[in-house]
């Protein structure tokens, strides 16, 4: 953990995670660690700093990607390349990522579990060896998370997957 970047960026980063974070959290609030003590020291300072705390966010997140994997539906990047092209791309691999998690939320929420092997599906982005990089990715995961046009489409092209399972029952 030793990485450049200092206080101020890892302060931003765990802000810009935000987001993403509380949405994975909403719906598994399991992922938060829960210290036996409290967070905030004697005279009122963080213990661990916010390094710390920007390193907790991205396992937290990364454990809610993977209690997840049994709500990813199989088609995100396919439907991800009806709206972003060109496919293959590290833009393309950082809207995936986001929709995963949008269309995984919206089928944790209903209850639904596809049936997806080990080789299909989608594949979170491999984990980095450094904090610094870690954060990086998941930040703009989370910026696409909150800002792309694609999580809409995703989440309404879930959503009508799942009325019609319904409906067929």
């Amino acid at each position: 953990m030793g990485e450049g970047g200092g206080p101020v960026r890892d302060w931003a980063d765990l802000h810009r995670l935000g987001p993403l974070w509380s949405a994975l959290r909403a719906e598994r609030p399991e992922i938060e660690l829960v210290t036996p003590e409290p967070w905030f020291g004697p005279g009122g300072g963080r213990r661990g700093g916010v390094r710390f705390a920007l390193f907790r966010r991205i396992i937290e997140i990364r454990d809610g990607q993977l209690s997840l994997r049994p709500h990813l539906h199989p088609r995100v990047p396919f439907w991800v390349g009806e709206v972003v092209r060109p496919t293959g791309t590290e833009e393309f691999a950082i809207v995936v990522e986001a929709a995963a998690v949008a269309a995984a939320l919206e089928a944790a929420r209903a209850g639904h579990r596809f049936p997806v092997g080990p080789a299909e599906g989608w594949v979170p982005h491999p984990l980095t060896a450094g904090l610094r990089e870690e954060a990086a990715w998941l930040v703009e995961v989370a910026g696409a998370y909150r800002r792309s046009p694609v999580m809409a489409h995703v989440r309404r092209r879930v959503r009508a997957e799942l009325a019609g399972v319904a409906t067929a029952r």
